[in-house]
């Protein structure tokens, strides 16, 4: 199971000394990940608004960190391609693959906020079929033969793609999480598959990973090159409770900011809400609920037979959130060294004990 890194970059007053401060630590924990070996960093893409808001196009993000890094790969997580001419995102991640050396990956996303179509004059309605011309014109441009195209919403003349990745093909990541015709879209078109467990029952989320792998192997892709990725909002500390603790007012801020968002609703300054939001993705009266049941906001040994759950289900990443809130530099860094010193090792201590149980089983056969 690879561990990726993954930055939400949501920045207000007195989450750090100042916004360039909270770039730089960013930046300290993702040279942080590269040392221990973590597969991937991941950024995300926001407008006008301080969730997210950080990092508006994750390009030049993930360029100024391939430059302070030697082998984690660098990925958006998401570009929304949706809002952008699709020739400046092919040559934004084409130039990246070649300032990093080859270890650019792009997800895509139609998006969700209501104020950011708005802005840039998107209907919500289009947004899908948007998504799947971009990834036309991204990976004929990829390829490097001049070329034209005609599109719905895209038109251009015979051009030359410059510059070319290194890479002979980037990987393509699409992000879903409610219609099960998008994930047979991406299972469909052989692309990874980014989720995040958070906003959705555990069961859900499988159901909907189901949907991916069927629609996947029904189209003959070699399974072996499947990829699907889920992201988690993340605390490690010495006991359940003191994680909790620790992160809750952390979870509820990013989780109020997150339904504004979505609401179209960026001029509410209550940032941290109160804990009806949390007890809204729960299905008892108790909030620590959707702490177990959909975050890693945990011990080690917790998050490591939670990480199995997700391994058995076919996931083959698991993308770690966990500077969120009003979480602080220094607690990032120490569950980013937990994972890797406490988790990780855990994790293949219980993958080896399942390998060797298999192993006995069909020696018994």
């Amino acid at each position: 199971m690879d561990f990726s890194l993954f930055h939400l970059p949501t920045y207000r007053a007195g989450f750090a000394r100042s916004l360039n401060a909270f770039y730089e630590e960013l930046t300290e924990s993702v040279k942080l990940a590269d040392r221990l070996g973590w597969a991937r960093v991941l950024t995300s893409e926001h407008h006008f608004y301080y969730y997210g808001g950080a990092a508006t196009n994750p390009a030049v993000i993930l360029t100024a960190w391939a430059r302070e890094t030697r082998n984690i790969r660098l990925a958006a997580g998401v570009s929304l391609v949706a809002l952008r001419h699709p020739l400046q995102v092919a040559e934004d991640y084409a130039l990246l693959d070649q300032l990093s050396n080859g270890r650019c990956d792009l997800g895509v996303s139609r998006g969700f906020v209501p104020h950011e179509y708005a802005a840039f004059h998107v209907d919500p309605a289009e947004t899908s079929d948007r998504v799947v011309e971009a990834l036309q014109i991204v990976e004929k441009f990829w390829e490097g033969k001049p070329f034209e195209f005609r599109g719905p919403f895209t038109q251009f003349d015979r051009l030359e793609p410059w510059p070319q990745p290194v890479q002979e093909r980037i990987p393509i990541w699409v992000a879903a999480s409610n219609s099960p015709a998008s994930f047979e879209r991406i299972g469909k078109g052989a692309y990874g598959l980014l989720m995040n467990q958070y906003p959705m029952s555990f069961e859900t989320l499988c159901e909907r990973h189901n949907v991916f792998k069927q629609a996947y192997a029904d189209a003959g892709h070699g399974q072996a090159k499947r990829r699907s990725s889920v992201a988690f909002m993340t605390y490690i500390a010495d006991t359940e409770e003191q994680a909790i603790e620790e992160a809750r007012l952390a979870l509820q801020e990013h989780v109020t900011a997150l339904r504004n968002a979505q609401k179209g609703n960026p001029w509410d300054t209550n940032y941290q809400g109160d804990i009806s939001i949390l007890l809204e993705l729960c299905k008892s009266s108790d909030y620590r609920e959707v702490f177990r049941e959909r975050t890693l906001i945990c011990t080690p040994q917790q998050a490591a037979e939670r990480i199995a759950k997700y391994a058995a289900e076919g996931f083959d990443e698991v993308m770690i959130l966990c500077r969120f809130g009003n979480l602080t530099h220094a607690q990032t860094m120490r569950t980013i060294q937990r994972l890797s010193e406490e988790v990780r090792p855990a994790l293949a201590k219980m993958h080896g004990t399942e390998a060797a149980s298999a192993a006995r089983r069909s020696a018994a056969c």
